[in-house]
This record gives structure tokens, sequence and C-alpha cells, in this order.
């Protein structure tokens, strides 16, 4: 049996030497194919070559943003290329999709899901602008969301651009090292952390939306709050959807109608809570196709997508779900 081994070894919390040992230990009868890529172009480059060997599974060690920059490579030929049934070892920040889908926290246990486990098909979301597409398996949005989620990569990427550079004085080093090492730590905390700052800074002039959905009356909204969801729970601890399955042909659109701080703040609790329902400035939508539009040629939408900036700077989005286009193996 070929097993394929996708390793991001700058993921959240991956000790890459200890990965590829556990999953050797793991899955010593399989004939495995290991590879630690530096960049995007290597990481296809990998995928390509094993499916074109008819690979029998991929296993991805690593957080949301690694699966979902396989899942571009991925889903990019599957009209000539099957998708094998998919693995995952969860090491990343979030790790949401592993959550949803409940991977075990051992690697042994994780990987041996290929023996122990059964296929399980899941949605994959299609966001589009122009010439311009890329997919999602999670959550996604617009807004404070997207501003939030920017707000983390960027933290944590200067953290690590501080700590790792040559030229930064000693003691800079050290107190970047260590507050990197923090937020690592920290997980999907880091998220709740940049959403009260994403809502203290948030600017609504100019923001609007239009919302196309086929065969209704469009919606019109100022909603600072736009989210897509393929599943329940994102960043580890919202729940912005809870009655949304990653399986049934559809996504769940959440607009919030809020106009001020304590409304932002008060829709991030019941988003925090689960309780959506419960809070009347909230419209929901379960869809399988829409389109979103900025009201302002100069207010552009920035999109986000399994914790990563997917789309930027574009006037329109076109979103759809693929039912069932990903195979992941999960124990029942």
């Amino acid at each position: 049996m070929r097993v394929s081994v996708l390793i991001n070894s700058k993921a959240g919390s991956v000790n890459a030497d200890l990965v590829e040992a556990k999953v050797r230990e793991a899955l010593f009868r399989c004939d495995l194919r290991f590879c630690r890529p530096e960049t995007l172009e290597a990481m296809c480059d990998f995928l390509h070559e094993e499916r074109s060997q008819k690979t029998d599974y991929i296993i991805i060690c690593g957080g949301d943003g690694t699966i979902n920059v396989a899942l571009q490579c991925l889903m990019k030929c599957r009209d000539h290329l099957t998708i094998p049934p998919i693995a995952i070892v969860r090491s990343g920040t979030a790790n949401d999709l592993a959550h949803e889908i409940g991977v075990s926290t051992r690697i042994d246990y994780a990987v041996r899901n290929i023996f122990e486990g059964t296929i399980k098909n899941i949605d994959v979301v299609e966001i589009s602008s122009g010439d311009q597409k890329r997919f999602m398996l999670t959550n996604g949005g617009l807004g404070m969301p997207a501003m939030a989620a920017e707000l983390a990569n960027k933290f944590r990427a200067n953290l690590q651009k501080l700590a790792n550079n040559p030229k930064s004085a000693a003691a800079y080093k050290f107190l970047a090292q260590k507050s990197y090492h923090a937020v690592k730590r920290m997980g999907p905390g880091v998220y709740s952390m940049m959403t009260a700052e994403a809502i203290r800074t948030w600017n609504p002039e100019g923001w609007g939306l239009e919302v196309e959905i086929p065969g209704k009356v469009n919606v019109e909204t100022n909603s600072p709050i736009v989210l897509i969801n393929n599943q329940q729970s994102i960043g580890g601890s919202f729940t912005p959807a809870p009655y949304t399955s990653n399986t049934d042909g559809t996504v769940n659109l959440l607009l919030s109608e809020t106009r001020n701080i304590p409304e932002h703040t008060l829709a991030a609790y019941h988003i925090r809570k689960g309780s959506v329902d419960k809070y009347s400035a909230f419209k929901t939508f379960e869809l399988k196709e829409f389109r979103l539009k900025s009201q302002n040629p100069r207010r552009a939408l920035t999109f986000f997508g399994d914790g990563e900036i997917l789309l930027k700077d574009v006037q329109e989005l076109s979103v759809r779900c693929i039912h069932r286009g990903l195979p992941v193996m999960v124990r029942q």
C-alpha cells in the first residue's frame, strides 16, 4: 500500500522529525513517501506526482492552513486525477477540520485511520472572482472575520520574522522568540484576541454588500460580520453555525446587522456561545450557491477561508458548494 505523507514543518506545533518517526512506526508495513515542502510549488509537485502514481492515501500533517494549501493543489486537477482519501495529523493553530471530524490528537491513532477508519466525503466550498478560484473546507468570510484572520497571520509572521532576523538585537530576538512560542501555545486563542482588535478598529464607512441568491430577492446589507460556514465551529471556540453540516450540499451564510462596538461585541459573544438564534441582529441562510458584491468600488473585499486570506481586493465573489467533493478518513 502506497501512502504519501506531507509534513508542514512550519505549522503551529510541528516537530517534523517526531511526526515522521511516529508515522513510520504506525505504518511500518506501508510504502511510505515523505515530503517536507519548502514552497507551494514543491507541495503541488509532490501531490501531483503521488496522484499520478495512484497513491492509496495522502496523510497531511499540519493545521487548517496546511490542509487548505494542499486542497488548492488537489482540486485543480480533480477532473482528470482522482483525489485519494485524506488522513489528517492535527498540528496547527486551530485544527478546525480535524476537530470537526474527530481526529485524535495522537499521531499514531490519527494515521491509522487509513486502516481503522472509514471514508467520509465532505463538501468543498468554491470561492471565485473573475479568473481567480479558491477552495475551503471549514469556515470563511468577509469584514471583521477576515480582518481578524489577517491580523492573526500578520502578528505571527512578524514575530517569527523578528525572531529569525540575524540583524535583530539579541534582546529583541529573545523577546520575539518567547512571544512567538507563547502565541503558538495560545493556539486558537489568538483569534479571540484579534477579534477584539477587529471590533475596536472596524471602519464602517463605505461598507456595504449585495447578496445575490438564485431564485430569490437580492439582499442588501451593511453587516460587518459575514461568515460562510461549512461546519459548526471556527477558531476552536466560536460556533457561528450550530446546525450546519459539511455533507449536506449547502453552506451557511451568517450576517450580523450590527452598527456599533457594543452590538458587534454582543454578536461576537453569541457566536462564541453558539446562540446566534437568540440575537435578532443575525440573519442566516442555507444555500447551494450565491454571489457577494461590494456596493462601493472604493471598498474592495478581502475573503478568508480555513484561517488563510484566499482572495484580496476584489469587487465581487461567487460561492458554491461542491457536494461531497473531498474524501477524508474518519473514525465512526
